[in-house]
């Protein structure tokens, strides 16, 4: 969350997460919501819903 670039990686074709980064990725939405970002936050979301999607 320290990272200047945000979330730059996140938008990358070639980003993957799995299952294990979930608590990673939300607290950054949380990050991201508490500075108002709604643009980043909106990134996290998906990757979170996707994540969830992938679990079900």
């Amino acid at each position: 969350m320290d990272c200047v670039y945000e979330a730059i990686c996140e938008t990358s074709t070639f980003f993957q997460t799995s299952i294990a980064f979930r608590s990673t990725l939300l607290a950054q939405r949380h990050d991201a919501c508490a500075k108002g970002r709604t643009r980043r936050a909106d990134i996290y979301d998906k990757l979170l819903t996707g994540l969830d999607d992938e679990a079900s």
